[in-house]
């Protein structure tokens, strides 16, 4: 099974609402990697059953913003706030199928963003502490 060129292009805006990245932390988002070309290679080894719903959750997220916002759109054709918000919707839905759905494309999406050299080194790198005190046995003998 393969995603049409429409499909592809919703795909891509639900999983850069998803993983935007974060430029304080100079990660890339997900919208700068080849998803196209990870969802047709995952497409091409899953079961049948797996794409389908694959498939299926990318439709779900392309066509919510008309559901939940009351508006003529798809997920491609919102501004970033308004995809992250929708997506946000879904993932909150009282209704188990459809959350499940949209976890399954992040699920998938998280694949492709964890397995990209640049975000793992980074998500890897150890951290700073900022703003904590430094416990040396002078400052807790001043104490």
């Amino acid at each position: 099974m393969k995603l049409t060129r429409l499909e592809n292009g919703w795909a891509e805006a639900a999983l850069a609402a998803i993983f935007p990245g974060a430029h304080d932390a100079r990660l890339t988002g997900i919208g700068s990697m080849d998803v196209a070309g990870f969802l047709r290679e995952i497409l091409s080894q899953v079961p049948f059953e797996v794409a389908l719903g694959l498939r299926l959750a990318v439709w779900i997220v392309a066509l919510a913003p008309f559901f939940l916002m009351g508006r003529f759109s798809t997920i491609a054709r919102l501004g970033q706030a308004d995809r992250e918000a929708v997506v946000g919707r879904l993932i909150r839905s009282e209704r188990y199928a459809l959350r499940s759905l949209v976890m399954m494309l992040r699920a998938f999406g998280a694949l492709l963003y964890a397995g990209d050299d640049a975000v793992r080194a980074r998500m890897l790198a150890p951290m700073r502490p900022q703003g904590l005190v430094s416990l040396s046995a002078k400052n807790v003998h001043a104490a």
